[in-house]
């Protein structure tokens, strides 16, 4: 039973130690925020947008600047309901984001502790375990990346498990309740990947426990109860997030070679003992297959010797970690095994969330737990003294000889492969294998003592902190940086070129990682930086791979930006035209434009979207007096080929359009942002029904004569799950009234 004292000396200790390690990034000043290419090429434009909408009184719900229109909060990895995600509100930013980081780390660690501590750890053997999880390799390559959603969502991980054991041992449905808490932050926190490889764990670990507990029927029941409040908790963001999912262009069905794109080489298992053995992307430069960040799961070497001294005396949870170990590893091998392939043939989710080698987690997150329960083991066995000596004398003799072969071997190998190459590769190798060597000594000696010592020594347990505390900082140090999140100078450049525009503009051949930078500068992008686009605006937007593609003047494309010259589409029907340069920043003018918003009066009727798009591309077509409808329009149309009307912006924004538009005869009112539910318009204050044109944007038809129209995104499926989250914490709240009874009755 950890005391109340405990929890707190435990959470504070946390605490501080990550503020101390992220001390240098936590007050970044104006511009600069902590992490890489995801921080600056999504989260802080995201968080920014957030902080903007809700301080000016709007919920982002849509943003209109991005993929010509997109549904904003329906992408989980926003993760806007999360209640952490709020101190955007309260602070910049790129404050924001170190303040995120430090919160999480101190979640993930803490939640190991408990957890270790409920399954009858040893203090000592928690506080390792603890420190191990939250400052691992792994948290530190997400920090690098950017990847804040990864870490959030797994911090959450351990305490999924401590509640599933305490609400075994109450029994009772409201303690089942109170579990699902942490699965409820767990899908808040926003990131797919990261809550499926929990809760592989989690199921895991639950068929681990209903198998030794006594009452496996309450252990299945409680977890099952958990897990359903867990998913009503998160449904004001779950809800609209399946919804977008099954829109999305993960939707279709994707390949064996997306879905194992980031395997992890067998070589690579060399990194959990050595993790610069290919090198680092900050120093020393990195010599292996893309990207670092995907492939590092270090874990430190302690708990590689936890894991050889559990292995003397197992105990079932030993052999339960052993084998989420084995699991996560082969699984990450992705193309590499057999695995994977298999998973992904049988388990459909393993389909369309790709990077294999982040099953690798599943061994970040047991060896931890394992050098918890090993010191456990060997602190209250009854007989310690003697029977350690031996095994550790074995093990630090060989730890020696192995290092010192190891290194030489090395050594030897570099020299018959490069003779002459003098980059410093082979000293950093070789100087990874002796830290290794080093730390496994020392870790070694120090745990020794640990277990030799009829009292345990104080500074003993010190030592050993520090040992792992060394071990990864210096190792995860480096990877807490900032990093300048301003926007990249070709869309610096772009806004400075083109000033005040109506049109879009279409980014061609540019990074990924600075398409969001459109928004930044108040630029207006058919593209956009999201691993979750919607499907069918993709696809027509990709159906010619050319910028002087009919569908770009659909999506009101006027200008094509690019950092390269462009001139091979200077010619044809329709060429591009340069219009400015600088800086490397080429802005050319495409020759047909068609407004965002305007009328016409002739439709074809075609169901299929395949052959709807090939017919936008059609050289008879006209897409700026027809349009193409899956279904017959709602309203009479009488085509005379002449102007069909004109329709005027009144007011527009993320979210809404008002639009006059005026005519002689019925028309169709395109408006040239993306379809999706949700969207709801009026025509004089009379609700009226849109269709989808042209397979991707939005159309309705409007009677003759002067009319006002009235676009507004509400979509209904967050009202729907925020009315289930509502439900489900006031069920909570009454829970917790009545276990606290409870407790204070016994």
């Amino acid at each position: 039973m950890v005391s109340k004292q405990e929890q707190r000396w435990v959470i504070l200790g946390l605490l501080l130690l990550a503020t101390l390690w992220l001390s240098p990034v936590l007050f970044p000043p104006d511009g600069q925020a902590l992490g890489g290419l995801d921080s600056r090429g999504q989260f802080y434009v995201w968080l920014e947008f957030v902080r903007e909408s809700v301080l000016n009184g709007r919920v982002p719900f849509w943003n209109a600047a991005l993929f010509g229109g997109y549904p904003f909060l329906s992408d989980p990895q926003i993760a806007f309901f999360y209640p952490v995600t709020w101190l955007t509100l309260l602070l910049p930013t790129g404050m924001a984001i170190s303040w995120h980081i430090v919160i999480h780390l101190t979640i993930a660690g803490s939640g190991m502790y408990f957890f270790v501590r409920k399954l009858d750890g040893h203090p000592i053997g928690a506080l390792l375990a603890a420190l191990t999880f939250a400052f691992s390799g792994y948290a530190s390559a997400r920090i690098y990346a950017g990847h804040i959603g990864f870490l959030a969502t797994n911090s959450w991980l351990p305490l999924m498990l401590l509640a599933t054991v305490w609400a075994s041992e109450r029994k009772t449905i409201w303690a089942a309740i109170l579990a699902g808490f942490p699965f409820g932050m767990a899908i808040l926190a926003g990131n797919p990947t990261s809550l499926l490889y929990s809760c592989v764990i989690w199921g895991a670990f639950v068929l681990y426990w209903q198998w030794q507990d006594e009452s496996k029927t309450a252990v299945l029941r409680q977890f099952l109860i958990a897990g359903l409040i867990g998913l009503l908790l998160s449904g004001v963001q779950l809800l609209p997030f399946l919804q977008f999912s099954t829109l999305s262009t993960r939707a279709g069905e994707p390949s064996f070679e997306f879905a194992s794109a980031f395997s992890l080489p067998p070589a690579h298992l060399l990194t959990l003992l050595v993790p610069e053995f290919f090198g680092e992307p900050t120093r020393a430069g990195y010599w292996s297959v893309p990207n670092f960040e995907e492939l590092t799961y270090y874990a430190g070497v302690l708990p590689l010797l936890g894991l050889i001294l559990a292995f003397k005396r197992p105990s079932r949870h030993v052999w339960f970690y052993l084998s989420l170990i084995a699991f996560g590893i082969l699984l990450a091998l992705g193309s590499y095994g057999f695995l994977f392939r298999w998973i992904f043939t049988a388990v459909p989710p393993f389909r369309v969330v790709r990077a294999p080698a982040r099953a690798t987690f599943l061994y970040t997150f047991a060896i931890a737990a394992l050098l918890g329960e090993a010191v456990t083991i060997w602190l209250r066995h009854p007989r310690r003294q003697a029977a350690i000596s031996g095994w550790m004398r074995w093990i630090l003799g060989g730890t020696a000889v192995i290092g010192l072969t190891t290194m030489s071997a090395t050594g030897a190998v570099f020299a018959a492969v490069h003779p002459t190459d003098t980059s410093g590769r082979l000293w950093h190798q070789l100087g990874g294998w002796g830290l290794a060597t080093g730390l496994l000594l020392v870790g070694g000696l120090l745990l020794w003592q640990l277990f030799k010592q009829r009292e345990i020594k104080r500074w003993l347990v010190v030592g050993l902190a520090i040992v792992i505390l060394a071990d990864l900082w210096v190792f995860g140090s480096k990877f807490a940086r900032l990093s300048p999140m301003t926007p990249p100078q070709l869309w610096t450049d772009v806004a400075q070129l083109m000033g005040d525009t109506n049109g879009r503009v279409l980014p061609w051949g540019i990074s990924i990682f600075d398409q969001n930078g459109a928004e930044q500068v108040g630029v207006s992008s058919v593209f956009g930086y999201n691993p979750l686009e919607i499907g069918a605006n993709n696809a027509f937007a990709a159906s010619v791979p050319d910028p002087r593609s009919s569908a770009f003047d659909i999506l009101g494309a006027s200008h094509v930006v690019s950092q390269v010259d462009l001139g091979q589409f200077g010619d044809g029907e329709r060429p591009l035209t340069l219009v400015a340069q600088q800086n490397g920043t080429f802005i050319y003018e495409r020759s047909r434009v068609l407004p965002i918003v305007r009328l016409v009066d002739t439709v074809e009727i075609i169901p299929d979207e395949a052959v709807a798009t090939a017919r936008v591309h059609a050289p008879d077509f006209d897409a700026e007096t027809a349009v193409i409808f899956p279904e017959a329009p709602a309203c009479p149309l009488n085509a005379t080929n002449s102007v069909p009307g004109t329709a005027s912006v009144i007011a527009a924004g993320n979210g809404y359009w008002d639009i006059q538009t005026e005519s002689s005869t019925p028309a169709l009112l395109i408006v040239s942002e993306t379809a999706y539910p949700g969207w709801r318009v009026w025509i004089n204050g009379n609700k009226a029904e849109w269709q989808t044109a042209y397979t991707a944007v939005r159309a309705v038809c409007v009677p003759a004569g002067t009319h006002t129209v009235e676009w507004r995104f509400q979509p209904a499926v967050f009202w729907q799950g925020g009315l289930l989250s509502l439900l489900v914490l006031g069920l909570m709240s009454i829970a917790l009234t009545r276990e606290r009874r409870k407790e204070r009755n016994n």
